[in-house]
């Protein structure tokens, strides 16, 4: 056989003496190889990087597929679990923490994630490989496809183990406050209809917590019959936005015990429409302090002299008559008391003898009001009695209390037995003015009908005293008129608004003799005020003094200039003197001051 023919091998036979170098394609492949190694070694250098990242980060990262097996973990979780990453692929947890039942758990969520297929936050446990300590985290879970499609989990788990414990151990601390605090704390989850409470409520009506039912059907069952409605209508106030829940009422044991309580609260947690969810408060049990009476013996709320309700025990009972007046729709009253003339009675007989004065008027007051009524000291020498209820009719109502009050002005009208400095027996008469208000609604606050009863028992005064004036709505305009008047007196002098009018006085043959220095006031804004206004105002804010110097200083100007020749130098002036400037102690001596400074002639100055 021939040997096989070379004729189909068209390569050209290489010459000799040629060199080895690379054609034109092998260069081209080495240049290739060579950008190859250098992405190669950059990937690397990234990867390095990245893992670096994951590695030093504090929280846990790790990969996860559908069996819940590992396919990539940080350093973090290799350290928690007691592992190297080489050891952990391809595992679950239990087989690090031994718990099957926490592996079970964590492959499920692994399979809910990937059925649902989006991001999630979960709360959950993992055991510590090395302590066993149970640990919290925080764990997002983001499921993704790998290149090849596999459907994997990766989640970032911050461990909240820390914030858990911390949170768990304040509220221990709340949660033994809670319980061994004084007060029944309640709350209410308006939407359900549900109430829970701490361990006191239950034993304030001595019910086991275990046959509580915690609704608000069982509250109410609970409520005193007779307080029901007064209370169920100062919880619906609350949840209106209308004021805080605090209402005193009786509740009932499952033996039928009454038990007093202080029950107060309010809505904390209100919908975007202001429709109330929440609301939470407290009872507190004060049976033992309305049984005893114990009350009257505490100073912040009763007066230590006459035993009577103070003025703040007077606020607040008359606050809670305001809302009951207006539920029930009939009338209360407030009765402002002041005794006259009793500065005197110190100044004369001694302090001791004026308490027992008080002593005995707040005892007159107690026997002569209703069980009903509240009688209060509400300072010194003045009383405050708080009629409720009256007639649902105004007329009645004011009748009953017209008839109250002319039995309160005989009770105090009556004379007094008392002692006198040297412990002497004597009779004392006295007498008291009384205003008074009614109301029947919540127009008016506390503070405000104090006020107004006050200005018609100010008005009784006015009215020559031992008189009774019930408020009429005139008396608040005078009022401020009064105030605004007397504030303007004070700057009239500065404000060159008060003047002085003669008027001329003649003998029995009408020759001229004389004048009279009148005070007159131009107000800038009111015009002329009369005299029978301002001077009354001026006497009751001590203004009279300084007004009487400053009219008889214009009259001994005008004395001095008409001596100066004129053909009045003969004729005298004079000058009106108010009773209050003759009991100043200073009258004298200013009215020696002004006589001293100007020269005049002798009985040319008269007072009167």
């Amino acid at each position: 056989m021939t040997a096989p023919s070379d004729a189909g091998d068209h390569r050209s036979p290489r010459p000799e003496g040629s060199d080895d170098s690379p054609q034109p394609d092998d260069s081209c492949l080495h240049s290739r190889l060579q950008e190859m190694s250098s992405r190669l070694e950059a990937l690397e250098a990234e990867n390095h990087l990245l893992r670096t990242l994951v590695d030093t980060h504090p929280d846990i990262l790790f990969i996860k597929d559908a069996k819940g097996l590992f396919r990539y973990a940080n350093r973090t979780l290799t350290e928690f679990y007691g592992t190297s990453h080489e050891d952990i692929i391809g595992r679950d947890d239990s087989h690090y923490t031994g718990n099957t039942e926490q592996s079970h758990f964590f492959r499920r969520s692994v399979e809910q994630v990937l059925s649902r297929f989006e991001r999630e936050t979960v709360f959950e446990d993992a055991t510590d490989g090395t302590t066993g300590e149970v640990n919290h985290f925080r764990s997002i879970k983001q499921p993704f496809h790998d290149i090849h499609g596999q459907p994997l989990v990766a989640v970032l788990a911050h461990n909240i183990t820390t914030e858990v414990r911390e949170h768990e151990r304040k509220t221990r601390q709340i949660d033994h406050i809670y319980d061994t605090s004084l007060e029944g704390f309640w709350d209410w989850n308006i939407l359900t209809s549900s109430v829970t409470h701490n361990r006191r409520w239950s034993q304030i009506l001595g019910i086991p917590e275990s046959e509580l039912s915690n609704s608000l059907e069982e509250f109410a069952s609970l409520l005193h019959p007779e307080d029901k409605p007064e209370t169920m209508i100062a919880i619906q106030d609350c949840m209106a936005g209308k004021t805080a829940y605090y209402h005193r009422h009786r509740m009932l044991t499952r033996g039928g015990d009454v038990v007093w309580v202080i029950d107060k609260g309010d809505v904390i947690e209100r919908d975007s429409e202001g429709t109330p969810l929440r609301m939470i408060g407290s009872i507190t049990d004060i049976t033992r302090i309305v049984e005893s009476e114990a009350l009257l013996h505490q100073h912040s709320r009763f007066d230590s002299l006459t035993k009577l309700a103070n003025r703040a025990t007077l606020i607040d009972s008359l606050q809670q008559a305001i809302i009951i007046t207006d539920a029930r729709d009939t009338h209360g009253a407030l009765i402002f008391i002041d005794l006259d003339h009793f500065k005197k009675i110190n100044d004369l007989l001694g302090h001791t003898t004026g308490d027992h004065l008080l002593i005995e008027v707040a005892h007159r007051l107690s026997s002569t009001v209703r069980d009903s009524d509240l009688v209060a000291r509400f300072g010194g020498d003045e009383f405050v009695i708080l009629v409720q209820p009256l007639s649902h009719d105004p007329q009645t109502a004011c009748r009953e209390l017209d008839e109250l009050m002319e039995r309160l002005q005989q009770a105090l009208n009556q004379p007094y037995s008392l002692l006198g400095p040297q412990s002497q027996p004597l009779q004392h008469h006295s007498s008291a003015s009384l205003g008074s208000i009614m109301f029947h609604d919540r127009h008016l606050s506390a503070e405000e009908l104090i006020r107004r009863a006050d200005i018609a028992m100010y008005r009784a005064k006015e009215a020559g005293r031992n008189q009774t004036v019930r408020f009429d709505p005139s008396m608040r305009v005078e009022l401020e008129r009064a105030v605004q008047l007397e504030n303007d007196l004070r700057r009239a002098i500065e404000n060159e608004e008060l003047y002085v009018e003669l008027q001329p006085q003649f003998d029995r043959g009408l020759n001229l003799v004389g004048a009279e220095c009148l005070l007159r006031w131009r107000h800038a804004k009111l015009g002329n005020i009369s005299p029978y206004e301002f001077i009354p105002l001026a006497e009751k804010s001590q203004l009279i003094d300084s007004l009487g110097d400053w009219v008889l200083e214009q009259a001994c100007k005008l004395l001095e200039d008409w001596q100066k020749g004129t053909a009045f130098a003969r004729l005298y002036l004079s000058v009106n003197v108010s009773v209050k400037q003759l009991d100043s102690p200073h009258y004298v001596g200013n009215v020696a001051k002004a006589l001293s400074q100007h020269t005049l002639a002798p009985n040319i100055c008269s007072w009167s």
